[in-house]
């Protein structure tokens, strides 16, 4: 207990306001179906002009917000504060996880594919088939993988540049892109629907929520969109089953679920001992 103390802060909000869309749910709201359409509509796209590569670029984005949330609400059901929460006041359509709503998980996946679209690529990059894609992968210019299996010393002049241009692109549209989300993750916190429940994970901190809330994603999006297709599909694999395993054994210590009776009562799992001692009798 004294370390979940130390790293809690006087709340912000109950768990009881947290918690109000998952004791209380509203039942879908119509406007659900608009943005599964745009969604579908975005991914179709990307299919039918053959940018697979966006697409598994965009799912290993998501997959990382999903990974998040589950050891967010972890903490939550561990602590009694979760690192971050969405309120009522946000209006969702569906509440899933304490911090992780149905709007959230629209939103990273088109941010996702967003994001690759913006990467600068080489015509032809994706090929004729679908094994094709980033066939030349080693030899592309636009590819951060660029020359990555030959040292530094054995490069040329120009193959150094060109290398360096290629990573430095990808990182820049890396910083820049969490820059502007943790920015807009401010704003939603001053609206008071995403609330920060940790001292360590708030806007005098922007450094962390800079390097644990965003750069991962992006970085997953980048290398996963770079590979060639063989690889993507390994690496998402890994990441899904990480992000799998993850849920399974939350989801099986009660962990992703509602932590309160509905009547002001703490009921965390795994909050403290006494707590530990009722789930075993």
């Amino acid at each position: 207990m004294l370390l979940s103390v130390a790293l809690s802060r006087p709340y912000t909000t109950t768990p009881e306001m947290l918690e109000e869309a998952l004791q209380n749910p509203q039942g879908l709201k119509w406007y659900i179906i608009p943005l599964f359409v745009i969604w579908l509509y975005l991914i179709v796209n990307e299919i039918k002009h053959k940018r697979y590569s966006v697409v598994f670029g965009a799912a290993a984005f998501w997959l990382w917000d999903v990974f998040n949330e589950t050891w967010n609400s972890m903490v939550y059901a561990t602590t009694g504060q979760p690192v971050w929460g969405t309120t009522a006041a946000g209006g969702s359509a569906l509440q899933i996880l304490i911090g992780y709503n149905i709007e959230i998980s629209f939103m990273f996946f088109i941010l996702g594919m967003m994001t690759c679209r913006m990467l600068k690529t080489t015509e032809g990059y994706e090929g004729e088939v679908f094994w094709d894609a980033n066939k030349n992968w080693l030899d592309d210019p636009n590819n951060i993988y660029y020359r990555a299996n030959v040292l530094s010393k054995n490069l040329s002049p120009d193959e150094r540049k060109t290398k360096r241009k290629a990573v430095l692109s990808r990182m820049a549209l890396i910083v820049g892109g969490s820059i502007a989300a943790v920015i807009i993750e401010i704003l939603l916190n001053k609206c008071n629907v995403l609330t920060w429940e940790k001292p360590w994970w708030q806007p005098e901190f922007p450094l962390i929520l800079f390097l644990i809330g965003y750069v991962p994603f992006f970085v997953a999006a980048v290398l996963i969109h770079d590979l060639p297709r063989k690889w993507q599909l390994i690496g998402l694999g890994c990441i899904l089953a990480v992000v799998v395993i993850l849920l399974i054994i939350s989801g099986s210590l009660g962990m992703l679920g509602p932590q309160t009776d509905g009547n002001g009562n703490w009921i965390g799992k795994f909050c403290d001992g006494d707590n530990i001692i009722r789930l075993l009798q």
